[in-house]
């Protein structure tokens, strides 16, 4: 890559994601996921403009199980909330996409972008359209008989995005970052970065599954969960490993676990890498991280402070990557 603009654009991109994932969880928190029963990619993109399409629009959901069993009797003033809250999250992933393909295919024609660049952002661009489709079956599957999204299809969902994310951000700072002066380092701290940024994407994975299970309503204490260390009820299904992606408390547990896990190796990473700048960033994301976590849990989940838990678990990825990709260039 040659230029300024497509740093820009390629940031830009990125940032674009995390609002993507902050608004995808508000639109979960404000039980509005499932307010828009079609998926209509061009057409969609207007709402409904009159009183007519909205009794329309409305009757569509009616017919819905959600309406049924938990919004029997919404007045339309209700509805037309919960469906612009929907709109407007279907509209920023259009916008989205638009942002990214069309300056990608001018950047390409231009060749303003070397080849390896642009099989690397292809890749982020059929992950897109995965996305798409990904986010429409996860509404698809909640409007049958059980009015439910399950966890996994939501880590699908977020992993999703981390993947574009990861890919964008990668070659923003492939970019970036400069070769500089050589600076003493361990030889082992790039294997000891992938350790942590693999720990990181299970941890939003975990979180996915603490989200969809409404894990985070239970043991809303810390650092005990209700007292215990390790609470009774963590393997009471059979098998026992279906705790770990079923249990509501084991879930809650892992998610405990792998964030104080991450903090500690973050910690010594730093203690032994001082003069590498970018651990302290890291650092930093992770303590911010953790500090959400825990008042996101003792405050029962309070939306704001929950999106931001969610958001900032991307800028801790980003960090993570940004210091890989940092040395990288030292080495």
């Amino acid at each position: 890559m040659e230029a300024k603009p497509v740093a820009i654009w390629l940031f830009l991109c990125s940032v674009m994601v995390i609002l993507m994932v902050g608004i995808g969880g508000f639109t979960r928190l404000s039980k509005a996921g499932l307010s828009i029963t079609e998926w209509k990619p061009i057409t969609g993109t207007l709402p409904p403009l009159s009183e007519q399409d909205w009794l329309k629009e409305k009757s569509k959901y009616e017919a819905t199980p959600e309406y049924k069993a938990f919004n029997y009797g919404m007045s339309m003033e209700e509805f037309r909330t919960i469906y612009l809250i929907e709109y407007v999250h279907r509209l920023i992933a259009r916008l989205t996409g638009l942002v990214f393909i069309l300056p990608f295919i001018y950047f390409t024609l231009k060749k303003r972008i070397p080849k390896n660049a642009v099989i690397r952002l292809s890749t982020a661009l059929l992950f897109g359209i995965l996305q798409a489709f990904a986010g429409w079956y996860m509404v698809k599957s909640g409007l049958v008989s059980n009015p439910h999204v399950s966890h996994y299809k939501l880590a699908l969902h977020l992993l999703l995005a981390l993947v574009i994310f990861a890919l964008l951000l990668y070659q923003f700072f492939d970019y970036q970052i400069k070769p500089k002066q050589i600076i003493k380092i361990n030889s082992n701290i790039t294997c000891y970065i992938w350790i942590i940024l693999i720990l990181v994407t299970i941890q939003i994975i975990f979180g996915a599954f603490v989200a969809g299970l409404n894990a985070g309503l239970i043991y809303n204490t810390f650092p005990l969960m209700d007292g215990q260390i390790v609470p009774e009820d963590l393997f009471y299904l059979q098998p026992a490993w279906l705790n770990i992606f079923e249990n509501r408390a084991t879930v809650q547990f892992v998610h405990r676990v792998l964030a104080l896990l991450i903090l500690v190796l973050v910690a010594i990473l730093t203690i032994k890498n001082a003069s590498v700048k970018p651990v302290y960033i890291m650092l930093l994301s992770v303590i911010v991280q953790v500090i959400l976590g825990v008042v996101t849990l003792l405050l029962h989940i309070p939306m704001a402070i929950a999106i931001a838990h969610q958001m900032f678990s991307f800028i801790l990825f980003g960090s993570s990557l940004y210091c890989l990709c940092y040395l990288r260039n030292q080495i």
